[in-house]
């Protein structure tokens, strides 16, 4: 080496260097995207690699609607099939034969959606929805139909989405939304329905700083947070929480006023976020109006040795003024039944007051109706009430029927403030970057359009108090398909135009 000439040990030193800067500003670049990922919306269509089966859908395979042995769903399968091989014309086609034949059927309608922006390669926000196939339809009209006003009056851009079936199971909701948002360009989710899955899941979003808006959870806040604290909040909710829902059964059953030997029978679940949350949080609202502990029964209603006709019976001759039924949000499965038997077996002896997971058609369909004049229940919205007509008529024309209920309403409101924080984001910014923005737009957002009226959040949860008060009673037929249907308890069910001779 000391016999080369000067001159070429020069350039010896210079490709060193030239090599070294190369290197380096790879590893930098590397660094940068790995840190930075890049925002994926149009080339590279993700939808392609699902796997099967993963409770997981963009398209490519049915969660919600039971198609297994059915005859007459075709097209549905063809569309499926379509979207999972990338034939994007072909699925939309196949969905929009189906859906002339299903029209209320959300799932088909979501897939047709996002089949459409894949196939005219849209730049696309993607957004998933986690929810128990049980509820999941109720819910994802709300969602299906602010999809379907986003992408027509945004042509440049799309608003595509996920659909996750949580099962319900906290034991293994934290694993499926790892998974899910490992996806390359999942910005938020609408999820989850039973308070203890959306406790077992939140740890996850705040990890990741991905937003998550509930439609459905309304146990109080520090029970779902679990003792935690969290220096920014991703966890909001357009659904009330059950504070308000105590206030509301404690006035209108008149239970601030029990005099001696008077009780108030609670049934409730003690191994249920929820319905524990909601039981201890009745309690201390009788507490603030006076009321001991001493006049509250609490009962369990999930027990397996639960007899509804012994339980009101032991109840009634403690002095019970009222029956509380507060089941789960059906993550046991005895516990709603218990509760619709007591419902049958107190004949409408003692008032019942209920939360909205009693806002089911079971009621209608299960309880003798003429024997339940003495029930009540609060929800978050009712659509004869509505402060928003418009979305009930748009509602008509996308299902082929206005009659929503408060859950669909509750969807429709988390996903349309979703979209309008969407609104303020660059499309083009990564991934990190969109999920911190949303964070940002959600805590200052003010949206008057909603179903139930203006959103806006105090620390994640609904600022506006909404709630109605509703019974069930018999209807004409052609008001509805059980010949009876929940009503607000100050509604004229004259003035209902299907109900009129």
């Amino acid at each position: 080496m000391k016999f080369f000439p000067r001159k070429t040990r020069k350039y010896s030193r210079l490709m060193k260097r030239l090599f070294l800067i190369i290197f380096t500003v790879i590893f930098a670049f590397c660094v940068y995207v790995i840190f930075n990922p890049p925002n994926i919306n149009i080339t590279d269509n993700w939808c392609t690699n699902y796997k099967l089966e993963d409770n997981i859908s963009c398209g490519e395979e049915s969660l919600i609607t039971n198609i297994e042995g059915k005859k007459g769903f075709d097209n549905f399968n063809n569309g499926l099939k379509h979207f999972k091989d990338g034939k994007w014309q072909d699925a939309v086609v196949s969905f929009q034969k189906e859906r002339a034949n299903n029209h209320n059927n959300p799932e088909i309608l979501i897939y047709l959606n996002n089949a459409k922006l894949m196939q005219e390669k849209r730049k696309i926000y993607t957004i998933a929805v986690a929810l128990p196939i049980r509820v999941a339809k109720v819910f994802l009209r709300g969602v299906a139909q602010v999809q379907e006003e986003f992408n027509k009056k945004n042509p440049g851009l799309g608003l595509k989405v996920l659909i996750v079936n949580d099962e319900n199971d906290s034991q293994k909701v934290a694993k499926l939304v790892n998974s899910l948002l490992s996806k390359d360009d999942v910005v938020a989710v609408i999820g989850h329905y039973a308070s203890e899955v959306t406790k077992a899941a939140l740890p996850v979003y705040q990890n990741k700083e991905v937003v998550v808006i509930s439609p459905g959870s309304s146990a109080m806040r520090e029970t779902i947070l679990a003792g935690k604290t969290y220096l920014t909040n991703f966890f909001f909710r357009t659904v009330p929480t059950v504070k308000t829902v105590h206030r509301i059964l404690i006035d209108k059953l008149q239970l601030s006023q029990l005099a001696n030997g008077e009780k108030a029978s609670v049934f409730y679940n003690p191994n249920s976020t929820y319905s524990k949350s909601a039981f201890e949080e009745f309690r201390q609202e009788l507490r603030v109006n006076n009321i001991s502990a001493n006049n509250i029964i609490g009962i369990d209603i999930s027990s397996p040795n639960f007899i509804a006709k012994k339980s009101l019976m032991d109840v009634k001759r403690e002095g019970a003024k009222a029956l509380i039924l507060i089941p789960d949000g059906h993550v046991n499965s005895d516990s709603f039944t218990n509760a619709l038997s007591l419902i049958n077996l107190n004949r409408d002896e003692l008032p019942i007051g209920g939360y909205s997971v009693l806002y089911d058609t079971d009621i209608l369909t299960k309880i003798d109706i003429d024997r339940v004049k003495k029930l009540v229940l609060v929800i978050s919205w009712h659509r004869l009430t509505s402060p928003n007509k418009e979305v009930i008529i748009q509602a008509q024309n996308l299902w082929g029927t206005g009659d929503i209920s408060d859950n669909t309403a509750m969807s429709y409101d988390a996903t349309l403030v979703l979209t309008e924080a969407l609104k303020k984001l660059h499309i083009d910014d990564n991934l990190k970057t969109q999920r911190l923005k949303i964070q940002q737009e959600l805590t200052q957002l003010q949206v008057k359009e909603g179903a139930s009226g203006t959103i806006s959040f105090d620390n994640g949860d609904r600022e506006q108090e909404i709630y109605e008060i509703v019974k069930a009673v018999s209807v004409s037929a052609r008001c509805s398909q059980f010949s009876a249907m929940f009503v607000p308890i100050s509604y004229d069910v004259s003035n209902l135009p299907c109900n009129r001779k």
